[in-house]
């Protein structure tokens, strides 16, 4: 364990190895995407999808040890309720941070296929990642505000195709899709900004969700409903890691059966796209609810360690 040195010198030390272990995977990554647009053939696209698993698994693996190296992280995680499976899934999760990328892999490693995350468009032009994510088959979204929408409604078609060209890759290829679906990063100031009503959330939006569970729900088997957050850590866990201080990371795993309460047109049934956005903002409140209750407990349990003389005694 490094968490013992310095802040600066473990920011530089994690970022070189980060780095390093980026170029290495997604080098070849990048290769195999080219072979897979020049050699269309099932075969070959099979055995890409192959070495692309193997090569992912490879750069969490990495990850993993190089959070444990540099962070002494007390882990609060139910990970008993991931279940080991071979076919496609889907996770969908809140968003406090960059970090949550790295804490899904590291949770559901070794449990799940190979995540792929609904990415902002603005990360393709990330030098070697957002091609080597483009090369994964991981969907580019662009968010578009309600005016730009009303001037061009085609813009909308375009994060639709995005989503069904990532499901269909996963009917071929067993994959895990990971969907924060709040659309962006939580603070509090976004929250009041947009007026959100739950305390430690944004609002959910369902769009992306319901037409990815209309494409592949019969497909999958489960849905992991995810909860993160970083509750020492909470104005930059992402920074804080790289830093050595990430402290505490607390994440609730709830497995839900997909069923056809939850499949169903969401573009074109409007009574089903009724139902499942009340079926989501159900789940954002029992969520929300799970948050203010861990926060209680911390909460409760500091007077008595401060009676207590701290943890240790």
């Amino acid at each position: 364990m490094l968490s013992f040195l310095p802040g600066p010198l473990l920011f530089i030390i994690n970022f070189i190895l980060i780095v390093i272990n980026t170029v290495i995977i997604a080098t070849p990554i990048l290769i195999l995407a080219l072979l897979r647009v020049l050699l269309p053939f099932k075969t070959t696209i099979k055995l890409i999808e192959k070495l692309n698993l193997f090569l992912y698994g490879i750069w969490v693996h990495n990850n993993s040890l190089t959070i444990a190296l540099t962070n002494k992280i007390d882990w609060q995680v139910n990970s008993q309720n991931i279940t080991k499976i071979k076919n496609s899934c889907i996770i969908i999760c809140n968003h406090q941070s960059w970090a949550d990328i790295v804490m899904i892999c590291h949770i559901f490693k070794g449990k799940i296929p190979i995540t792929k995350f609904f990415l902002k468009h603005s990360l393709i032009y990330i030098p070697l990642i957002g091609l080597a994510c483009l090369g994964l088959g991981m969907p580019f979204l662009r968010r578009y505000s309600k005016q730009q929408l009303l001037k061009n409604p085609k813009l909308k078609n375009k994060d639709i195709e995005s989503t069904n060209k990532a499901c269909r890759r996963l009917i071929h290829a067993p994959s895990t899709l990971v969907n924060f679906v709040e659309g962006t990063r939580y603070t509090k100031e976004k929250a009041d900004a947009v007026k959100s009503p739950y305390r430690h959330l944004m609002p959910p939006k369902a769009a992306s969700l319901g037409i990815a569970l209309g494409q592949i729900g019969k497909d999958i088997d489960v849905l992991f409903n995810t909860t993160l957050r970083y509750p020492d850590n909470e104005e930059s866990p992402f920074i804080d890691m790289l830093k050595g201080k990430l402290k505490t990371v607390y994440a609730n795993i709830e497995p839900i059966k997909v069923t056809d309460e939850i499949i169903g047109d969401y573009l074109g049934n409007k009574q089903f796209k009724h139902s499942f956005t009340l079926w989501l903002r159900e789940l954002w409140e029992r969520k929300d609810e799970e948050l203010d209750e861990m926060y209680k407990k911390r909460e409760q349990k500091k007077p008595a360690e401060k009676l207590t003389g701290g943890k240790n005694n």
